[in-house]
């Protein structure tokens, strides 16, 4: 008896899985760059949370937790690790006296973008093997998912199903 032919993936299905088998990859060589290069004392954590505040200004703990996707107990000894270092200063919020809101400072800023230099000249190495022809594809392509994915960059997940009315 004959088999019916294989049905073929939906595109977007299919740029969905390749998008979640590869990203680990890239966030795990960025991971080992930043844990190997002795230019850089940051964890990915630390990275993380530096680039957030830079894109942000202030942010609670609360904030922070929520964009890394961790508890507050594990994100407090990242931001003390960070305020002892001088990257982060803490200060009261003018708003609410029982919350404090976290800044990069300049140290901060300065090791952020020494790191951000670390990381482009990683991934930029890990690409020059592509094609030019497929590097601008792959430019092209993340350039159309940066507006798709802006609106998870706060860390706040109000609506993460495009069916769920807010």
């Amino acid at each position: 008896m004959e088999q019916p032919p294989e049905k073929k993936p939906e595109p977007a299905l299919e740029c969905a899985v390749e998008f979640l088998e590869v990203l680990p990859l890239i966030m795990g060589s960025l991971h080992c760059e930043l844990r190997h290069d002795p230019a850089t004392t940051l964890t990915m954590a630390q990275f993380r949370t530096l680039s957030f505040l830079s894109r942000h200004g202030t942010a609670s703990v609360s904030q922070i937790a929520d964009f890394l996707g961790l508890g507050l107990p594990a994100t407090s000894k990242i931001i003390d690790g960070l305020f002892t270092s001088g990257t982060v200063s803490r200060r009261g919020d003018p708003a609410d006296r029982r919350r404090v809101l976290l800044e990069i400072s300049n140290t901060g800023r300065n090791e952020l973008l020494a790191t951000r230099a670390i990381t482009h000249n990683h991934l930029a190495e890990l690409l020059s093997p592509l094609s030019e022809t497929d590097r601008a594809r792959l430019l092209d392509a993340l350039r159309s998912l940066r507006p798709i994915f802006m609106k998870f960059s706060s860390g706040a997940c109000t609506s993460t199903h495009p069916h769920e009315k807010v």
